[in-house]
């Protein structure tokens, strides 16, 4: 009996210790999270495109391989352009501020918009480009394979909600 009570205690006391332990580590867990989300943009199509899985599936020439490659470090050159000819004032911060103001200053939350949105034209315009620019290399058969791909991925993702 003694050994069953030392042996429910110790289990106790060890699963009142569980989650402290998992909880130790929550803050450092969140920035790794954060830096795995954020990928420079059209990494996330250059690692589908370009991946041995995928040259496989759509059938990739070495020519498309080689051209999609061109492709992506020209528009990755063009972004880190971008990104140092733009002001780097961080909207954010700005957002924080009217959202978190007494009343809601309409006029500044517009000029803020204003503001912000030839960067995100521009970057949305570069995206396009690119984008374009990786549709016309594929043959019409890898862009149907790519859609009926594309296709299934959001249906499950559909079931899944």
């Amino acid at each position: 009996m003694k050994k069953l009570a030392s042996l429910l205690l110790a289990s106790c006391v060890g699963m009142g210790m569980l989650p402290a332990a998992s909880f130790a580590d929550e803050g450092n867990h969140q920035v790794h999270k954060a830096k795995r989300h954020h990928m420079k943009p059209l990494a996330h199509i250059e690692k589908r495109l370009l991946s041995d899985k995928a040259v496989r599936h759509l059938g990739l020439s070495d020519t498309q391989q080689t051209e999609l490659k061109s492709v992506f470090d020209t528009y990755k050159a063009r972004f880190a352009a971008l990104k140092e000819t733009q002001p780097q004032n961080k909207p954010h911060k700005a957002f924080k501020e009217v959202i978190e103001a007494e009343t809601f200053d309409k006029a500044q939350a517009q000029l803020l918009l204003e503001e912000y949105a030839p960067k995100k034209q521009a970057f949305m315009l570069t995206m396009l480009e690119a984008r374009h620019a990786i549709h016309h290399i594929l043959t019409p058969e890898q862009r149907e394979k790519i859609a009926k791909r594309k296709g299934k991925f959001l249906a499950k993702m559909h079931h899944k909600n």
